[in-house]
C-alpha cells in the first residue's frame, strides 16, 4: 500500500529502478499493515538524489567481495572491518578491561618472587610495577570502552609493550644468577597478551618481534651468564615467540573465519528478504501511474475497518474521459491519467492518506483520522491541484475545456466502525450521484449510526430508515 502515492516517481518500473539501485534501504522492517503505511510514507519523501546522498554518507556497503580475510595478517576489507567492530566492538573492549584487571594483579604479585630472588632489584621492581604500569594500566581499562576500535588495539599493545618490558629491564641490570628463573616472567606476559587478551593478529606480531629482539640483545649483552644458560634462554625466547604468535594466529583466523561465515549468512538472508519486499511494494503499485493499485488498497481498507477514528474514503473519476481517448489518443490518455496521479499524491500530505488508482480512469483515497471539515479541505485541494493542471478537453459537449474530475466521499465519523465494503457502496454511490448532478463537483456521504449506511428516526411505534441527505458542492 502506497501511502499518499508517488509524487516524485511516475511508474512502478523508475520505482523498481530506484529501488534496487539504493540497495532497499528500508527504514525498517515492518511488523503490521499499519507498519506498512510508515514505510510506503518513507518511500515518497525520497527522491532518488536524496537517497544516493544518504547512501554515500554512511559509507560503502558490504558486499559478496568484501567477505575475504588475507591469509597472513588476518585483515578484513574495509567495508568488513568496520561492520566487524560495529558489531563486536562493545564485547570486545568489555573483554579487554576485565583482563587488564586481572593481569595487573598477577603483574604486581611478581613482586613478591623478585623479594626472593632478586631482592636488589625490590625497589625498582615496585616503581615500575606498582607505581607506573598500575596507573596506567587502570586508565587504559578504564579508556577501552570509550575509545574507536584501531586506537583501542593500539593502545592496548603499547601498554603491553611497556609491561613486557618490565622484566627484561630487570633482567638485564641485575647480574645475580638467580636473575635468569625471573625471566620466566617475559614468556608468562607474551602468553597473557596474545591467548588471554587475544590482541588482534598484526599487534601480537609487533609486540612478539619488538619485545623478543630487546630479550635477545639483553641475552647477548649478558656476559656473567654462561654459554650454555645463554643459549638455552635464547632458544626459549626464539619457540615461546613462535609459540604465541601460532596460537594467536589460529584463535583469531577461526574467529575471523567463523565471523565472515555467519555475515555472509545473514546478508543473504537480508537480500532476499529486501527482494521480497521490493516484490511486495510492486506487487501493489499500479503500473501506469506509480500509485498503490486495487490491491493495496483493499489492504488499507481492512486495515481501517476495525478503527474507531474518523476514516473517508474517496472515489474519483475523471469527466468523460472516453471522449478524452477518443479525441486525443490512449497515449494522450496515459500521459494524463500519470499527471492526475502525481497532482493527487502531490495534494494528499497527511501520514494515514492512502492514494491508489481504482481502475480505468477511477482513482480513490483512503483518509484516516478526518472529520468532516477536513475532508471538504481535501477534495478542494484535490480539485484544485486537478485544475491547476490544465489539461486540454474540447468536445466534453458541456462548455468545459480542460479535465475535471468527479469525487464521491464516504465518511464515517469517529466512534464508529464500518466495513471495507460499506464504504466503498457509499463511495460509489456519491460519485454516481455527483456525475449525475453534472459532473465537476463533489457529494460527501456520512455512514449512520453503527456502520449502517442508513439513519433510524423513531416516530412513536413506527420506525422509518431514511438515507443520510447528501451534501453536494459544484
Amino acid at each position: 500500500m502506497w501511502e499518499g502515492g508517488i509524487d516524485r516517481l511516475g511508474s512502478s518500473s523508475r520505482l523498481a529502478t530506484f529501488v534496487l539501485a539504493t540497495g532497499g534501504g528500508f527504514p525498517r522492517e515492518p511488523r503490521s499493515i499499519q507498519d506498512d503505511f510508515a514505510l510506503r510514507h518513507w518511500f515518497r519523501r525520497m527522491s532518488p538524489d536524496a537517497a544516493w546522498m544518504r547512501r554515500a554518507r554512511s559509507g560503502a556497503e558490504v558486499s559478496d567481495g568484501d567477505l575475504t580475510v588475507s591469509p597472513c595478517l588476518l585483515r578484513f576489507s574495509r567495508p568488513v572491518s568496520a561492520r566487524y567492530e560495529v558489531d563486536n566492538g562493545r564485547e570486545r573492549a568489555l573483554h579487554l578491561r576485565r583482563t587488564i584487571l586481572i593481569g595487573l594483579c598477577f603483574h604486581n604479585a611478581y613482586n613478591l618472587t623478585t623479594a626472593l630472588l632478586m631482592p636488589a632489584m625490590l625497589p625498582l621492581a615496585v616503581c615500575l610495577r606498582l607505581l607506573l604500569v598500575t596507573p596506567l594500566g587502570l586508565l587504559l581499562a578504564w579508556a577501552v570502552t570509550r575509545m574507536p576500535g584501531p586506537m583501542r588495539e593500539r593502545a592496548v599493545t603499547a601498554g603491553m609493550l611497556l609491561v613486557t618490558g618490565v622484566p627484561i629491564l630487570l633482567f638485564a641490570l641485575d647480574r645475580d644468577a638467580m636473575s635468569a628463573v625471573c625471566y620466566v616472567e617475559y614468556p608468562l606476559m607474551m602468553v597473557f597478551a596474545t591467548m588471554m587478551l587475544v590482541l588482534r593478529f598484526p599487534h601480537a606480531l609487533v609486540l612478539t618481534v619488538v619485545s623478543g629482539l630487546a630479550s635477545l640483545a639483553v641475552i647477548g649483552l649478558r656476559a656473567d651468564l654462561a654459554s650454555e644458560l645463554a643459549l638455552c634462554l635464547a632458544f626459549q625466547t626464539v619457540a615461546g615467540s613462535f609459540f604465541v604468535l601460532y596460537g594467536n594466529h589460529q584463535i583469531e583466523g577461526v574467529r575471523r573465519r567463523a565471523y565472515l561465515v555467519s555475515l555472509r549468512e545473514i546478508l543473504r538472508s537480508a537480500g532476499l528478504e529486501r527482494d521480497r519486499r521490493v516484490l511486495t511494494i510492486l506487487s501493489q503499485t499500479d503500473a501506469l501511474t506509480g500509485l498503490a493499485n486495487r490491491r493495496a488498497l483493499d489492504a488499507g481498507l481492512e486495515a481501517a475497518a476495525g478503527q474507531t477514528r474518523g476514516t473517508a474514503l474517496l472515489m474519483i473519476d475523471v469527466d468523460h474521459f472516453k471522449r478524452f481517448n477518443d479525441t486525443y489518443g490512449h497515449p494522450a490518455g496515459d500521459d494524463g491519467l500519470r499527471r492526475i496521479a502525481e497532482a493527487l499524491a502531490g495534494a494528499t500530505r497527511s501520514r494515514g492518506e492512502v492514494v491508489a488508482r481504482y481502475g480505468g480512469e477511477e482513482f480513490a483515497i483512503l483518509l484516516k483520522g478526518g472529520d468532516a471539515r477536513t475532508v471538504e479541505r481535501v477534495v478542494r485541494r484535490l480539485r484544485a491541484a486537478i485544475a491547476g493542471l490544465a489539461i486540454p478537453h474540447r468536445d466534453r459537449g458541456d462548455g468545459i475545456g480542460f479535465v475535471t474530475v468527479s469525487i464521491g466521499v464516504a465518511l464515517k465519523a469517529s466512534g464508529r466502525t464500518s466495513t471495507p465494503a460499506e464504504l466503498l457502496a457509499e463511495a460509489d454511490g456519491a460519485l454516481y450521484e455527483a456525475k449525475r448532478r453534472g459532473r465537476n463537483r463533489h457529494v460527501v456521504r456520512e455512514i449512520g449510526e453503527a456502520g449502517l449506511p442508513v439513519r433510524e428516526r423513531r416516530l412513536g411505534r413506527l420506525a422509518i430508515l431514511q438515507r443520510v441527505p447528501a451534501r453536494t458542492a459544484a
